[in-house]
């Protein structure tokens, strides 16, 4: 779910409609044979203090999943992987952001430090001990300034679809908070928070994150508009489409010294595979993996070869 805001903003006002919003979803398990719990998680900046949502299963050395960052996004993304990650003997735990799923939803402008810190205090104060990390688009952005900045967090890396290079990588000045006060403004807000929820602008978000509408399952389409359609949604999807949560990692990547898979899906999309140059450049030593027949989810569209190939990973790294 990645498009600039000069291309979507006025099909946004164009489709908006009035809808209801619902309940965040209850507190049963998404992904099969996982627990669920929540942690607190206090703001450095602001000291606020937020609920973060998770699931848990398995035991042994911990592996933790962070979704990536678009309009419904969740930790529904690794219901296909989890599993199969903690049958194979590990603790597998993953999280909601601030704003998606089941954790808080702050009616605030989220920046990339607070999802940052977030992770940062999740590793922390629930995990305990270091960590292999796999993370999708801009919030494998995310993990790799964490890892860079805490390295004794991180002991690997899975990066799916990576941004930070040549997409989301704004630089974080005035111009994305006024972007932001543009969006939540109460005329543009509303309008631009009820097109999210049309049919037509939820499949033409969905075609760019998967391959094509085979992978559109029911299920899929159930998860991100019921996501979409929680009271204070929103906030964090204003703060993404304005380029608050955009993180740089051109300086952060070189920086990191923890082994690291990176996984691409071949289909063209926002964050495509060409990336893939700038960041094997940077680290050769890196392991790339690109998938046929996926997009920007290839952890769901090629669930098998992906987690084959993250469970070589792990074992390649004595995890």
């Amino acid at each position: 779910m990645h498009r600039p805001l000069s291309l979507v903003l006025p099909l946004f006002l164009l489709l908006a409609a009035c809808v209801p919003a619902l309940e965040a979803e209850g507190p049963e398990a998404i992904i099969p044979g996982a627990r669920f719990a929540t942690a607190p998680f206090v703001d450095p900046a602001s000291g606020a203090t937020y609920a973060t949502g998770f699931e848990t299963l398995g035991r042994g050395s911990p592996v933790v999943m962070v979704h990536g960052i678009g309009g419904g996004s969740s930790l529904f993304q690794y219901r296909l992987n989890a599993p199969a990650v903690a049958d194979a003997g590990h603790t597998v735990y993953a999280l909601d952001l601030l704003g998606f799923g089941r954790s808080s939803r702050p009616a605030i402008r989220s920046t990339q430090d607070l999802l940052v810190a977030q992770v940062t205090s999740f590793l922390e104060e629930v995990v305990r001990e270091p960590a292999v990390v796999v993370a999708n688009g801009l919030a494998a952005a995310h993990a790799i300034r964490v890892a860079a900045e805490r390295p004794d967090l991180v002991a690997g890396l899975v990066l799916i679809a990576p941004t930070g290079y040549r997409s989301l990588n704004r630089p974080q000045d005035d111009s994305r908070v006024r972007t932001y006060e543009l969006l939540a403004n109460p005329v543009i807000g509303e309008a631009f928070a009820g097109a999210l929820l049309s049919p037509a602008a939820q499949e033409f978000f969905l075609l760019d994150a998967y391959a094509d509408r085979e992978s559109l399952t029911p299920e899929v389409r159930t998860s991100y508009d019921r996501n979409l359609r929680v009271a204070d949604a929103r906030w964090i999807v204003f703060s993404f489409v304005s380029g608050n949560l955009d993180q740089d990692v051109s300086e952060l990547w070189p920086a990191t010294t923890q082994e690291a898979l990176l996984v691409w899906g071949s289909a063209p999309g926002f964050s495509s595979y060409a990336d893939a140059e700038d960041f094997v450049l940077a680290r050769p030593d890196a392991q790339l993996l690109v998938l046929r027949d996926a997009a920007l989810l290839p952890n769901e569209e090629r669930a098998d070869a992906f987690n084959a190939a993250v469970l070589g990973f792990l074992e390649r790294l004595g995890w």
